[in-house]
């Protein structure tokens, strides 16, 4: 760790962030049911949130490089989110609920890839690591899914809504930790848009092994509380230690993100990402047992955290400054809402061909398997992509 002035404050942001994720992620969708959704309705919901998130974010994105102050589209986002959250509040009516969810998905989403954006330039000159600040926001989202869980009585799912404005609030406070970032596209910058990312060479190559990897975890978000619950001994309180396991496994990764990065780059991570989920969704697919379901949480360690560091190291290295916002943005479209998309509108689909939600997981091992036998050879044989030549 270069320096001795660790810029930890900027781990209060991340912290709060991955608070409020917590609450928001793991309980909305028991909101919604508490408001009286039908599983159709539900679905719907849960299905129109990221789709809109994939047009917003590009947005977003461009308006963060374009802004005289990255910041202050940072400090908008949270106080939109915040403000729209409550109005879930107005009424329990699916066709109330259906559009603000959109609003809200179309602000919240937003907000982390806008803060990484902040943090990795400001991280850059000083050739800080990433990797300590984002293990604050993993450590925060892990404790605060314990905590929610033992807080949250069962029938005052009000208290999700609530909860989730006042620590955006408590956010927006905290983004003051946040150093003054402008966009590169402002004062006479030039003048880009997302697509000469899709251009750079070895991006269309990752951002596909990104898209085929995270197509596996929106089916593993979409459906693996299902699945867990029907096992023998599979219960509400074992599913949160899942969750609790998954986010703790990510620790050791965090604590060397930065060495592996420089190390093998992230054709080489995201190849190791590919094996490791393969054997996870394969353990998934075979066992019946509540407690090995439970121990292939520690596979965890090796798939979302690192495809989502690594990749946002190289674009920070490598694309131009004008983009930095909607380089992360892009990272955020493949991954939350192109992935959570197909796990929540293909996923049911995969189940009822497969014949059941667990044999889904045969089929996402196949996925990654082959994605795995795809790229790996060709990141493997590469010198480490990490935005060094």
């Amino acid at each position: 760790m270069k320096g001795t002035n660790y810029p930890w404050r900027y781990g209060l942001f991340l912290s709060l962030y991955y608070m409020a994720n917590a609450v928001y992620q793991g309980y909305a969708s028991k909101y919604f049911e508490s408001a009286g959704m039908t599983t159709a309705q539900l679905s719907v919901i849960l299905a129109a949130t990221p789709i809109v998130a994939i047009i917003a974010q590009p947005l977003w994105g461009a308006a963060g490089d374009r802004a005289g102050s990255r910041n202050r589209v940072l400090n908008g986002l949270i106080i939109l989110s915040a403000v729209i959250v409550l109005l879930f509040r107005v009424s329990d009516s699916f066709w109330w609920l259906l559009p603000i969810s959109c609003l809200f998905s179309a602000a919240y989403t937003s907000i982390q890839p806008m803060g990484d954006s902040i943090i990795l330039e400001a991280l850059t000159p000083g050739g800080y690591p990433f990797g300590p600040i984002r293990l604050m926001g993993c450590l925060s989202f892990a404790v605060m899914n314990l905590a929610w869980g033992l807080i949250l009585p069962p029938d005052r799912m009000e208290m999700v809504v609530y909860a989730t404005s006042a620590l955006l609030v408590t956010l927006l406070l905290f983004s003051r930790v946040l150093p003054v970032t402008a966009g590169h596209q402002s004062d006479g910058g030039r003048k880009m848009n997302i697509t000469a990312i899709l251009k750079m060479k070895h991006m269309p190559g990752l951002l596909a092994l990104l898209m085929l990897l995270q197509l596996t975890m929106g089916y593993f978000y979409s459906f693996f509380s299902i699945h867990f619950t029907s096992l023998p001994g599979g219960t509400t309180s074992l599913l949160g230690l899942c969750y609790f396991l998954s986010a703790v496994s990510e620790v050791p990764f965090l604590l060397n993100a930065d060495r592996l990065y420089e190390k093998l780059g992230v054709g080489k991570l995201m190849s190791i990402s590919a094996l490791v989920m393969t054997l996870r969704w394969i353990l998934l697919a075979s066992t019946s047992s509540a407690y090995v379901a439970l121990a292939s949480q520690v596979l965890h360690c090796g798939g979302f955290i690192v495809m989502t560091v690594s990749m946002s190291k190289y674009i920070n290295d490598t694309i131009p400054d004008e983009l930095k916002a909607s380089g992360q943005m892009l990272i955020a479209v493949v991954g939350f809402g192109i992935a959570r998309a197909f796990g929540i509108l293909g996923g049911g689909l995969v189940a009822s061909t497969m014949g059941s939600i667990q044999m889904g997981f045969a089929l996402m091992a196949c996925i990654s398997g082959a994605a795995l036998l795809i790229f790996a050879p060709r990141y493997w044989r590469m010198s480490a992509l990490n935005g060094k030549k």
